[in-house]
């Protein structure tokens, strides 16, 4: 099999929360092409799901830095951190998990303005530190993001 084709089979395993395998696809993709960025992301979703954080944190990196201008790279390092901060009963700790997660769902919103994940997860950081005027904000962002996207289809597929 070609990259390709081991991403697709990858991502196929993956859509069938096959993940341990999912990941044995990817990581063969990888090897045989290590500048495939879809294949890190794509694996780093697998470690996601598996709690694997630091094994996912990694794959981001390593397409972050094949593609740094990708919004869902951001937000799913900020997910990451995210992650980490419900993980921590150190407030302090905790804090600057939210900080750092906020830093890069900031990040992925500059770089596609119309990230309406990006808003809800943005505004759970928000919550999550008490910011809850921001919080709401953000949500509502997310929301009239979300109905923009529904009419913009509506109006292409008509």
């Amino acid at each position: 099999m070609n990259p390709e084709e081991l991403f697709e089979e990858g991502a196929f395993l993956l859509m069938k929360q096959r993940f341990e395998e999912a990941i044995q696809y990817f990581t063969q993709a990888l090897e045989a092409d290590p500048q495939m960025t879809k294949a890190y992301q794509a694996r780093a979703a697998a470690y996601l799901r598996l709690e694997r954080l630091e094994e996912a944190e990694a794959d981001l990196t390593k397409a972050l830095a094949l593609d740094p201008e990708n919004p869902r790279l951001y937000f799913r390092i900020g997910q990451i951190f995210y992650r980490r901060s419900q993980l921590t009963d150190q407030e302090e700790e905790k804090k600057a998990w939210l900080e750092k997660a906020l830093e890069h769902f900031n990040r992925a919103i500059d770089l596609e303005p119309l990230y309406a994940a990006a808003f809800m997860a943005r505004s759970q950081v928000y919550r999550d530190l008490g910011e809850e005027e921001l919080a709401d904000f953000d949500l509502d962002k997310a929301a009239a993001v979300q109905r923009e996207t529904a009419k913009a289809r509506k109006i292409v597929d008509f």
